[in-house]
Protein backbone atom coordinates (compact mmCIF):
# COMPACT_ATOMS: atom_id res chain seq x y z
CA UNK A 1 0.00 0.00 0.00
CA UNK A 2 1.07 3.37 -0.70
CA UNK A 3 0.40 6.59 0.73
CA UNK A 4 -1.68 7.67 -2.31
CA UNK A 5 -3.62 4.28 -1.88
CA UNK A 6 -4.82 5.36 1.57
CA UNK A 7 -5.60 8.66 0.54
CA UNK A 8 -7.75 7.29 -2.21
CA UNK A 9 -9.35 4.92 0.00
CA UNK A 10 -10.87 6.74 2.45
CA UNK A 11 -13.48 7.96 0.02
CA UNK A 12 -14.30 4.67 -0.25
CA UNK A 13 -14.27 2.32 2.71
CA UNK A 14 -15.74 5.30 4.76
CA UNK A 15 -19.56 4.89 5.31
CA UNK A 16 -21.58 8.53 4.53
CA UNK A 17 -23.47 7.27 8.43
CA UNK A 18 -20.04 6.97 10.25
CA UNK A 19 -19.41 10.83 8.93
CA UNK A 20 -22.63 11.88 10.25
CA UNK A 21 -22.41 15.40 12.20
CA UNK A 22 -18.72 15.68 11.41
CA UNK A 23 -17.27 19.18 9.81
CA UNK A 24 -13.55 18.95 10.06
CA UNK A 25 -10.47 19.52 8.42
CA UNK A 26 -7.24 17.35 8.95
CA UNK A 27 -3.45 18.41 8.01
CA UNK A 28 -0.89 16.10 7.50
CA UNK A 29 2.49 16.97 6.74
CA UNK A 30 4.22 14.17 5.59
CA UNK A 31 7.94 15.47 5.92
CA UNK A 32 7.84 17.31 2.18
CA UNK A 33 4.94 16.76 0.78
CA UNK A 34 1.23 18.22 2.39
CA UNK A 35 -2.01 16.08 2.27
CA UNK A 36 -5.18 17.44 4.06
CA UNK A 37 -8.61 15.35 4.60
CA UNK A 38 -11.71 17.22 4.20
CA UNK A 39 -15.15 15.75 5.98
CA UNK A 40 -18.31 17.51 5.66
CA UNK A 41 -21.89 16.35 4.55
CA UNK A 42 -21.28 12.80 5.31
CA UNK A 43 -18.55 12.81 2.40
CA UNK A 44 -14.52 12.55 3.11
CA UNK A 45 -12.03 14.41 0.46
CA UNK A 46 -8.75 14.10 0.30
CA UNK A 47 -6.22 16.22 -1.46
CA UNK A 48 -2.55 17.59 -1.78
CA UNK A 49 -1.82 21.05 -0.06
CA UNK A 50 -2.75 22.23 3.37
CA UNK A 51 -6.38 23.23 4.07
CA UNK A 52 -6.90 26.47 5.92
CA UNK A 53 -8.39 26.40 9.83
CA UNK A 54 -7.54 22.70 10.07
CA UNK A 55 -8.62 21.28 13.56
CA UNK A 56 -5.90 18.94 13.50
CA UNK A 57 -2.68 19.11 12.23
CA UNK A 58 -0.45 15.39 11.77
CA UNK A 59 3.46 15.74 11.05
CA UNK A 60 5.03 12.38 10.53
CA UNK A 61 6.99 10.80 7.69
CA UNK A 62 5.86 8.93 4.96
CA UNK A 63 7.38 5.48 6.28
CA UNK A 64 6.06 6.06 9.86
CA UNK A 65 2.56 7.02 8.32
CA UNK A 66 2.49 3.41 6.26
CA UNK A 67 3.40 1.69 8.87
CA UNK A 68 0.76 3.05 11.50
CA UNK A 69 -1.92 2.68 8.69
CA UNK A 70 -0.38 -1.22 7.66
CA UNK A 71 -0.74 -1.98 11.79
CA UNK A 72 2.98 -2.65 12.32
CA UNK A 73 3.27 0.49 14.45
CA UNK A 74 1.32 1.35 17.60
CA UNK A 75 0.33 4.68 16.82
CA UNK A 76 0.75 5.85 20.70
CA UNK A 77 4.37 4.45 20.59
CA UNK A 78 4.72 6.53 17.33
CA UNK A 79 3.45 9.61 19.71
CA UNK A 80 5.62 8.59 22.72
CA UNK A 81 8.47 8.32 20.52
CA UNK A 82 8.05 11.50 18.91
CA UNK A 83 7.60 9.77 14.81
CA UNK A 84 4.15 11.20 15.32
CA UNK A 85 3.08 14.54 15.95
CA UNK A 86 -0.79 15.57 16.19
CA UNK A 87 -1.93 19.58 17.09
CA UNK A 88 -5.09 18.41 18.89
CA UNK A 89 -4.73 14.63 20.39
CA UNK A 90 -8.43 15.42 21.47
CA UNK A 91 -9.44 15.95 18.61
CA UNK A 92 -7.65 13.49 16.79
CA UNK A 93 -9.42 10.68 18.72
CA UNK A 94 -13.11 11.26 17.70
CA UNK A 95 -11.53 10.67 14.01
CA UNK A 96 -9.26 8.11 14.18
CA UNK A 97 -11.05 5.32 13.75
CA UNK A 98 -12.67 6.72 10.73
CA UNK A 99 -8.98 7.59 9.61
CA UNK A 100 -7.62 3.59 10.12
CA UNK A 101 -4.97 5.24 12.38
CA UNK A 102 -6.40 3.19 15.52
Amino acid sequence: MTLEDYFDSLTRKVKPEDLEGIDTRINFDLKGRNMYVTVKDQKIEAAEGTADDAEVNITVKEDDLLSIIQGKTNPMMAMMMGKLKISNPGAMMKYAKILGLM
